[in-house]
């Protein structure tokens, strides 16, 4: 009995001990059937399973080689990894991968969005920067680009340039093994630009300042838009220097460019400031350019935040001058004259030489002329508002004597002294006599264009003080004295005393009175003869 019970304790021991070897090695396994590596880094296989030493081989070295259960990513691409155990065979697909990509644009890394703004800034780079796995770069990585809304982004899909087509919003997607990114792209519409192709320019002499307008355009109201204009002496399209935000760099270019006024209500755009160009002896052409803010920045290749467009928007019109005729009132602001008053036990002396002219050069070179008016048609003339009055006045001014010829340099954009030397109206001046006051500026061998002008004066000495005034005939001042009463004929050229036929100017209540008396007496005589002869017939 006791041999038969051993014998059964025997036989199933030696059944469970077959049995557990026939299982342990069949669960010899991956625990993972397919397994990410990045490239240039390592990654363990687990297993399960078996007894005795494992062999391990990978279909492709070059792809992932192994050593002893870790698996090390040599280039990107598939490969399956074997291991033999007891007999037993386990395999895993193993796939290498980059760590990580990430898009960057003309911002810089890791770009989130970028902005396109059309027919300024309508493409941009986008470059994919592609990380193994120790966490350094790859140059050769290859990058799938896709846009998710081409009609509004195109994107090449190989170089990750994108283009806008129109204003929208599109996704733009980098993909790589094992990795990808996104990137919002926002098209804005393209800035406004004012079209001056159907533009008139305009100049004219406002005051002493040549001015120029120019309408038949209609204006950018946008209130970040600005106007510049560059003045040239012939048609080669000058270089202009901008901020790194797209504006124009004023400061660099302060003795180039000027600024354009803005008339919103009239619609167009003025300047007072071309005399120093028009004064030079030389052609003139205008360049203009507009600077306007754009709907929102965006970074150029400079990596430069851009909120402003700049673009020339008349390229080298030819401008003319003011005409000449309208050059002959640039001294109608003048005024000259003298004070001596005493205030307070105090004596004040004041002499000045006072007018401006459309020049905008100090020490430029010119005559001051002074004389006396003795045509009193030209006077009629000027009276009536009749401009050829004042063309005449030049002409005269040229040809006669004058009381006062003294060569001076500008100071400014006007002409002040206070010297009593230069002037003594005292002395040459006749109260109430008409003057005119004639300038003609050096050209310095052809450097500046011919200016010369006149207008007309009045004088005024003080009967009480040592003062007086040469009044210009556009002052509140001026006043049309006794101009008639010399109408009928023309003033000598050379003296104060009027021509034959003429009654003078000064005594006429005297000759009166006398022909009055005389003939008071004659009546009183002849009526005494009369009464005579009556009472003898």
């Amino acid at each position: 009995m006791k041999r038969k019970i051993l014998f059964i304790v025997f036989a199933t021991f030696l059944i469970m001990t077959i049995f557990s070897i026939k299982v342990n090695a069949a669960n010899f396994s991956f625990e993972e059937q397919s397994l990410d590596v990045r490239l240039n880094a390592t990654s363990d296989i687990s297993f399960s399973g078996g007894e005795g030493e494992i062999t391990w081989k990978s279909d492709d070295d070059s792809i992932a080689s192994v050593n002893n259960g870790t698996v090390i990513g040599n280039k990107i691409g598939k490969t399956n990894i074997k291991a033999t155990r007891g007999g037993e065979t386990a395999t895993c697909e193993v796939n290498v991968v980059y760590s990580g990509i990430t898009i960057v644009g003309n911002r810089g890394n890791s770009v989130s969005s970028v902005n396109l703004i059309i027919g300024e800034h309508d493409t941009e780079n986008l470059i994919a920067e592609v990380e193994d796995g120790n966490f350094e770069e790859v140059s050769n990585a290859s990058v799938t680009w896709i846009s998710n809304n081409p009609n509004t982004v195109t994107v090449d899909k190989t170089t990750g340039k994108i283009k806008a087509v129109k204003q929208g919003k599109a996704t733009i997607t980098a993909s790589v093994a094992g990795a990808s990114d996104t990137c919002e792209v926002i098209v804005y519409d393209s800035p406004k630009f004012t079209d001056f192709s159907n533009a008139s320019y305009e100049t004219a002499l406002n005051w002493t300042t040549e001015t120029l307008q120019i309408k038949g355009i209609k204006l950018n109201t946008n209130d970040y838009t600005n106007y510049y204009y560059i003045i040239t002496s012939n048609n080669t399209k000058p270089n202009i220097t901008k901020t790194a935000y797209g504006s124009i760099d004023t400061d660099k270019m302060k003795n180039v460019i000027e600024n354009f006024s803005i008339n919103t209500d009239e619609n167009y755009i003025y300047t007072r400031n071309i005399s120093k160009y028009a004064e030079l002896n030389q052609d003139m052409y205008i360049w203009i350019l507009q600077e306007s803010r754009l709907g929102d920045s965006y970074y150029d290749e400079n990596g430069n935040y851009v909120s402003y467009a700049t673009r020339f928007v008349s390229d080298g019109k030819k401008i003319t001058r003011a005409e000449l005729p309208k050059l002959n009132l640039i001294l109608q602001t003048f005024s000259i004259g003298y004070w001596n008053s005493t205030t307070s036990n105090k004596k004040d002396n004041y002499t000045y030489i006072n007018f401006n002219f459309p020049t905008e050069v100090e020490n430029r070179k010119f005559t001051l002329k002074i004389g006396k008016i003795t045509d009193n048609s030209i006077l009629s003339k000027i009276q009536k508002n009749d401009y050829s009055g004042i063309t005449e006045l030049l002409n005269y001014a040229k040809s006669h004597d004058s009381i006062y010829s003294q060569n001076l340099t500008t100071t400014s954009e006007a002409y002040f002294e206070s010297d009593k030397s230069l002037f003594d109206g005292k002395k040459l001046l006749q109260n109430k006599g008409y003057y005119y006051i004639y300038v003609k500026f050096d050209d310095e061998n052809g450097k500046y264009y011919p200016i010369e002008g006149v207008t007309l004066g009045q004088a005024w000495l003080s009967s009480s003080f040592d003062s007086w005034d040469l009044w210009a005939y556009t002052s509140s001042d001026f006043k049309w004295d006794n101009l008639s009463s010399t109408s009928q004929g023309t003033l000598s050229k050379t003296d104060d005393t009027v021509v034959k036929g003429v009654l003078p100017h000064t005594g006429v209540t005297s000759v009166v009175l006398i022909s009055f008396v005389s003939i008071t007496l004659l009546g009183i005589f002849l009526y005494k003869k009369y009464k005579k002869y009556k009472d003898i017939k």
